[in-house]
Protein backbone atom coordinates (compact mmCIF):
# COMPACT_ATOMS: atom_id res chain seq x y z
CA UNK A 1 0.00 0.00 0.00
CA UNK A 2 1.89 3.29 -1.03
CA UNK A 3 2.08 5.92 1.58
CA UNK A 4 -0.55 8.67 1.30
CA UNK A 5 1.37 12.31 1.56
CA UNK A 6 0.11 14.90 3.88
CA UNK A 7 -1.23 17.48 1.50
CA UNK A 8 -0.42 21.09 1.74
CA UNK A 9 -2.97 23.09 4.24
CA UNK A 10 -3.34 26.70 3.47
CA UNK A 11 -4.59 29.02 6.00
CA UNK A 12 -5.90 32.21 4.14
CA UNK A 13 -8.04 35.32 4.78
CA UNK A 14 -10.61 35.67 2.17
CA UNK A 15 -11.88 39.09 3.28
CA UNK A 16 -8.47 41.11 2.56
CA UNK A 17 -9.20 41.60 -1.28
CA UNK A 18 -5.33 41.54 -2.20
CA UNK A 19 -4.91 38.32 -0.24
CA UNK A 20 -7.90 36.63 -1.88
CA UNK A 21 -6.39 37.53 -5.31
CA UNK A 22 -3.32 36.24 -4.40
CA UNK A 23 -4.73 32.65 -3.06
CA UNK A 24 -6.96 32.50 -6.08
CA UNK A 25 -4.12 33.01 -8.68
CA UNK A 26 -2.26 29.74 -6.69
CA UNK A 27 -5.72 27.80 -6.37
CA UNK A 28 -5.81 28.20 -10.51
CA UNK A 29 -1.91 26.82 -10.63
CA UNK A 30 -1.98 24.42 -8.56
CA UNK A 31 -1.90 20.75 -9.96
CA UNK A 32 -5.12 19.10 -8.06
CA UNK A 33 -3.51 15.63 -8.57
CA UNK A 34 -0.08 16.89 -6.87
CA UNK A 35 -0.69 14.83 -3.24
CA UNK A 36 -3.86 17.33 -2.75
CA UNK A 37 -4.26 21.29 -1.33
CA UNK A 38 -7.12 22.34 1.85
CA UNK A 39 -7.56 25.68 1.11
CA UNK A 40 -8.75 27.03 4.65
CA UNK A 41 -10.80 30.26 4.61
CA UNK A 42 -10.77 31.57 8.34
CA UNK A 43 -13.81 33.24 7.34
CA UNK A 44 -15.95 30.21 6.32
CA UNK A 45 -14.16 27.85 9.59
CA UNK A 46 -12.83 30.00 12.14
CA UNK A 47 -12.84 27.01 14.38
CA UNK A 48 -10.42 24.64 12.75
CA UNK A 49 -7.50 27.60 13.93
CA UNK A 50 -7.75 26.06 17.04
CA UNK A 51 -6.26 22.71 16.15
CA UNK A 52 -3.43 24.88 15.22
CA UNK A 53 -3.15 26.98 18.08
CA UNK A 54 -3.65 30.26 15.66
CA UNK A 55 -6.72 33.15 15.91
CA UNK A 56 -8.60 34.47 13.40
CA UNK A 57 -6.22 37.70 14.34
CA UNK A 58 -2.92 35.70 13.29
CA UNK A 59 -4.31 34.98 9.77
CA UNK A 60 -5.56 38.72 9.19
CA UNK A 61 -2.05 39.79 9.51
CA UNK A 62 0.19 36.72 7.72
CA UNK A 63 -0.33 33.71 5.51
CA UNK A 64 -0.23 30.24 7.85
CA UNK A 65 0.05 26.77 6.14
CA UNK A 66 0.98 23.46 7.23
CA UNK A 67 3.28 21.96 5.07
CA UNK A 68 3.72 18.30 3.96
CA UNK A 69 5.44 17.52 6.88
CA UNK A 70 2.98 18.92 9.83
CA UNK A 71 5.01 22.18 10.54
CA UNK A 72 3.19 25.31 10.63
CA UNK A 73 4.99 27.92 8.24
CA UNK A 74 3.66 31.52 8.79
CA UNK A 75 4.06 34.30 6.25
CA UNK A 76 6.88 34.43 3.71
CA UNK A 77 7.58 30.69 4.73
CA UNK A 78 3.74 29.99 4.18
CA UNK A 79 4.14 31.94 0.12
CA UNK A 80 7.57 29.83 -0.03
CA UNK A 81 5.77 27.01 0.56
CA UNK A 82 3.01 27.36 -1.92
CA UNK A 83 5.71 28.09 -3.99
CA UNK A 84 7.54 25.31 -4.09
CA UNK A 85 4.08 23.02 -4.46
CA UNK A 86 3.19 25.68 -7.81
CA UNK A 87 5.18 24.35 -10.84
CA UNK A 88 5.20 27.79 -12.36
CA UNK A 89 6.26 28.85 -8.87
CA UNK A 90 9.14 26.10 -8.10
CA UNK A 91 12.14 28.40 -9.09
CA UNK A 92 10.74 31.13 -6.89
CA UNK A 93 10.49 29.01 -3.44
CA UNK A 94 14.23 28.25 -4.57
CA UNK A 95 15.50 32.16 -4.80
CA UNK A 96 13.38 33.10 -1.56
CA UNK A 97 14.66 30.50 0.43
CA UNK A 98 18.53 30.99 -0.67
CA UNK A 99 19.96 32.33 2.85
CA UNK A 100 20.72 36.09 1.37
CA UNK A 101 17.14 36.38 -0.04
CA UNK A 102 15.19 34.74 2.76
CA UNK A 103 15.85 37.15 5.59
CA UNK A 104 14.94 40.29 3.15
CA UNK A 105 11.89 38.57 1.63
CA UNK A 106 10.63 37.88 5.36
CA UNK A 107 11.01 41.61 5.78
CA UNK A 108 9.32 43.08 2.59
CA UNK A 109 6.54 40.30 3.14
CA UNK A 110 5.93 41.85 6.68
CA UNK A 111 5.91 44.91 5.93
CA UNK A 112 3.38 44.62 3.19
CA UNK A 113 1.90 42.39 5.51
CA UNK A 114 1.10 45.37 8.13
CA UNK A 115 0.49 47.89 5.69
CA UNK A 116 -2.47 45.03 4.33
CA UNK A 117 -3.92 44.75 7.68
CA UNK A 118 -3.86 48.20 8.72
CA UNK A 119 -5.39 49.09 4.80
CA UNK A 120 -8.44 46.44 5.66
CA UNK A 121 -8.99 47.62 9.14
CA UNK A 122 -9.31 51.19 7.92
CA UNK A 123 -12.01 49.91 5.23
CA UNK A 124 -13.74 48.31 8.49
CA UNK A 125 -13.49 44.72 6.85
CA UNK A 126 -12.64 43.70 10.50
Amino acid sequence: MKHQEKPLEVIYNSVCPVCDAGICSFQKKVDPNHGGYIWLDINTAPERLSEFGITVDDVRLKLHAIDRAGELRVGMEAVTAIFAETPQYRWLAKLTGLPILRPLSGLVYDATAHILYKWNQSKGRW
